[in-house]
């Protein structure tokens, strides 16, 4: 080991300069002349250029040419392995025939192989447009792959247990899911299969606990998955309240309103992270606030699937009233794509309209959903979310190359609300280059596409099902 003179330069793997770095630490700093010094996985310095740059030497330096940096977001909730399935369900199903004439098919006929395909598709796509960490929700049947597909492209992943759920299944009227029946023997057997990730606190892929919630899970199934994820200190993750239909079941079940049932089960607290929360009563509110529970926010799938959540859901005044809030994709025929920066601002459109308050969410407030909002409902905040020394770096390079980032007087705006995903240009996870100029490094685009493609053909095949189509197509 070669000693370093005093004051000499520290040696460093990557340096970004000219960049307008929105760090999103505790007092949202930017520094419109900013830079960052990365060593290995992590930020070792992020300030203004004219302090940074003098103390390191690089073995890589990016120039962003005076467009935004920032923490990369965060997915919160996803299905990354139906991606191969986007667009064969029409936008007009019903949420109770989906499950019965697509969905339990479906499950029943895919293979590992068609699964891992859909989940390269789905991990290039949430880089792409600036993704660098997401939860799968708990529906891939082999968890290892979406660990598998994750580590390939190189982004940063949780997964969870394999449909963890004991009352019903998917929908009390539906068809078994073969592989996975709703039995509580089965649940608590599996649970908690997947913490073994976390040994190394370097790797990539963690686990989490993850039970399909939302009406399918019993008092002794949600009791152990809260106790498993308190023993190993990660999130529990579930569906929650999406639409009328699984709120009423719960209210039938419980007697009272699920999230009134579930703090006075235990089951809510810091660590608790449910998705949707769309329909929430008046007296699930204080329960919210005061457990100090996280909720993501999936805006887009539940406009696409008009289950109330624009007009009559609470995400907003509850993220106002200090409840963690991160944004989630949902599966790719909610939402239709994984990209977080459109639904931060759909979420913020949404909260507007929904209550004709133009002051209610703002540009600033969907970029802190996506970033420090995620890293804290996913339990990773000490770890990403932020761009400052001694956090992992995971960061996005946008461009200004576009007409829609200028002129440039409000960035933050630019990028929600008029460049979006087409101006992410590189993206670095854990420190490494993964995107370049758009375009994946470590593994050939056009291949995952083909990849996609041919499986989608395959299940849809199987299955016997084919879209449908309300105009002729003709060839």
């Amino acid at each position: 080991m070669v000693d370093q003179a005093p004051g000499a330069p520290e040696a460093a793997d990557l340096v970004i300069r000219d960049a307008w770095l929105i760090t999103m630490d505790a007092e949202r700093r930017i520094f419109t002349d900013g830079a960052l010094a990365i060593r290995g996985r992590t930020i070792v310095a992020a300030g203004p250029a004219r302090e940074v740059l003098p103390r390191f030497t690089a073995a890589r330096t990016i120039s962003a040419r005076g467009a935004v940096v920032h923490p990369g977001f965060i997915e919160c909730h996803n299905h990354a392995t139906l991606h191969t399935i986007r667009g064969a369900i029409p936008d007009t199903i019903s949420w109770d025939d989906v499950s019965q004439d697509f969905y339990v098919p479906y499950w029943n006929t895919v293979t590992d192989e068609e699964e891992h395909a859909g989940t390269l598709l789905a991990c290039l796509e949430m880089l792409r447009n600036g993704t660098t960490c997401f939860l799968e929700s708990g529906t891939a049947f082999e968890p290892d792959v979406v660990a598998r597909a994750a580590t390939a492209l190189g982004i940063r992943a949780l997964v969870g247990d394999p449909f963890l759920w004991d009352v019903g299944g998917f929908h009390a009227d539906a068809p078994e899911v073969r592989r996975a029946p709703a039995t509580t023997e089965r649940a608590l057997r599996l649970l908690g299969g997947q913490l073994w990730r976390n040994a190394d606190p370097d790797a990539l892929v963690r686990g989490h606990i993850a039970i399909v919630g939302m009406g399918s899970a019993s008092d002794e199934l949600e009791l152990a998955a809260k106790t498993a994820a308190d023993a190993a200190g990660v999130v529990l993750n579930q569906h929650q309240s999406y639409c009328a239909t699984d709120a009423a079941d719960d209210d039938r079940r419980h007697g009272r309103h699920p999230l009134v049932h579930l703090a006075e089960l235990g089951v809510l607290g810091p660590n608790a992270m449910f998705a949707h929360m769309n329909v929430i009563r008046e007296d699930e509110v204080a329960p919210i606030v005061e457990s100090g529970m996280a909720i993501s926010w999936n805006a887009p799938a539940s406009m696409m699937w008009g289950v109330g959540g624009a007009t009559g859901g609470r995400h907003a005044e509850l993220y106002r009233a200090g409840v963690t809030v991160g944004l989630g994709s949902d599966s790719s025929n909610w939402a239709n794509s994984f990209d977080i920066g459109r639904a931060a601002t759909l979420a913020i459109l949404a909260a507007r309209d929904g209550r004709r308050d133009r002051s209610i969410l703002t540009a600033e407030d969907g970029l802190t959903m996506a970033t420090v909002g995620g890293a804290r409902a996913t339990g990773l905040s000490h770890l990403i979310g932020s761009l400052e020394p001694g956090k992992r770096a995971d960061l996005v390079i946008r461009t200004d190359d576009l007409p829609e980032a200028h002129p440039p007087t409000d960035p933050i705006a630019a990028i929600l609300y008029a460049s979006g995903s087409k101006s992410v240009r590189t993206v670095v996870v854990d420190g490494r280059v993964v995107i370049e100029d758009g375009r994946p490094v470590l593994l050939d685009a056009e291949t995952i596409y083909r990849g996609a493609d041919a499986a989608a053909s395959a299940v849809l095949g199987r299955m016997g099902y084919r879209a449908p189509a309300r105009w002729p197509r003709i060839g």
